[in-house]
Formats: C-alpha cells, structure tokens, sequence
C-alpha cells in the first residue's frame, strides 16, 4: 500500500512522485482564519467527522495529473493533526493526531479517460453507489485561462450534473466538491499571505468557468468548492481538513 515517506533529506515520497517540504509561517488574525483554526478544533469536530463520514463512499474523478491519486491514498492511509501550536512557525503536536484509516472510507477513483467517452460509463457507476462525489482540477490551469483545461472540465462536470439531477429525484443526491488543486503552481498563489487568501479564492470563484461548473453542479448551495494545493504533507492535511470541514 502507498505511503507517504520522509527522506533523511527532507524530502517527501509518494510512489514516484516528490514533493517538497514547506513550513507555515506567522500569524496574525487571518493567518488563524486560514490556517490555525482549520485545526485547533479537530479535536471537538472529530467525533462529528466519525458520525459524518465514518464507512461512507466517496467517489474521486478528474483528468490526469489532477491528484487523484494523491488524495486517495491521503484519504485512506494519512492522518490529521488535532491542533498547531504557534512557536516561530506553525508546528504540529507530533504525538496527537487522528488517523484517516479510523474513519474507514470507501473511496474509490476512476480510470483516467480515454478521447472516447465510454469510460464515462464508469464514473457513473461509481457516481451512483457515492455518498460523497469529489471532482478535482487544475485551478492554476483554469485560473492562466487554459481553454482546452476549460473544455474538458466544462464537459465533465455537464455529465455529473445530470447524474446529480437523478439522485436527487430519489432524494439520494451525493454531496459534491469541486477540488482546486496544484494552486501553488500559480503565481499570484505563491505570493498570497494569510490576509489576502480569502480574495484570492474569491477571484477563483468569480472566473466564468467556474460559475458554469458551480451552476451546472445545481448553484452554490449544492456544489462546494475548495481550493489548496497537495505539494507537501501539511499543504494536503490543510485541503483535506478543508473538505471534511465543508462536509458537516
């Protein structure tokens, strides 16, 4: 089974892919909002986390090179910590954590399709059977205005749609997250601070693709959007917290 491994070097392996540690720096008021309180609070909500999402099934898809990968195998082998402390930077309690394995999820990932749409029919099986449908994209992609990004989550997401429309015909719709990944890929993502992140998602949000995918997803209320990157450990424990988050 895939697990995340630390080098001697710092260095952070998952399969064949490298990832680069980074620390979070400081701390202010925002800084608490985007970062700290994410965390300090796990401890309280871990027990909603459990009741919520303990043994549900959760269907990932996406292109390729999106993440899946990586966050099926956070998901499944990963933990999350119960708080930071703030010291010079923000440093994790190593001896107090919450093991993802506890919560037992089903989650299942797609083939990467093919130019046809017949692997389609797939996603749709796995659709059907989800309780939770996670749709990850390239948001520095979508973000640098890459139309053939545009065109091939513009038709993903028409497909779900009417999957989504259906489940919830019988009252059996899945929750459904549209996941922003590889923002540390943008530029403008990489000179965000705390304070400005807020407006950086914001600015994602407003970007016409996105209103199409959160509109053909059924508007604000049924699709969830959630922004991150999944380059370090700590960058996938954040999206990943973020999520859990949005799912109570």
């Amino acid at each position: 089974m895939s697990r995340f491994v630390i080098d001697s070097d710092g260095v952070v392996r998952i399969d064949s892919d490298v990832y680069t540690t980074m620390i979070i720096n400081p701390l202010d008021e925002s800084f608490l909002d985007y970062v700290i309180k994410p965390f300090n609070k796990l401890g309280e909500l871990w027990d909603k986390f459990v009741i919520t999402l303990s043994g549900k099934k959760i269907a990932v898809f996406g292109e390729r090179e999106v993440g899946k990968t990586h966050l099926v195998t956070f998901l499944t082998t990963g933990s999350l910590p119960t708080e930071y402390r703030q010291t010079t930077g923000a440093q994790k309690m190593p001896s107090r954590r919450f093991s993802l394995e506890e919560l037992n999820l089903k989650v299942k990932s797609t083939l990467d399709l093919s130019g046809g749409d017949g692997a389609y029919g797939e996603w749709r099986q796995l659709h059907d059977e989800a309780d939770f449908v996670f749709y990850l994209l390239r948001a520095d992609r979508l973000i640098a205005g890459d139309s053939t990004v545009e065109d091939r989550v513009r038709k993903d997401v028409r497909q779900i749609s009417g999957w989504l429309e259906e489940r919830e015909k019988r009252n059996a719709r899945p929750d459904f997250f549209i996941i922003g990944t590889h923002c540390d890929l943008d530029p403008e993502f990489q000179g965000t601070s705390p304070e400005t992140f807020g407006n950086y998602s914001d600015k994602f949000r407003r970007l016409q693709i996105v209103n199409e995918l959160i509109n053909f997803a059924g508007g604000t209320q049924q699709a969830k959007v959630v922004l991150g990157s999944m380059k370090t450990v700590e960058d996938t424990e954040l999206l990943v917290c973020r999520v859990m988050r949005e799912a109570l």
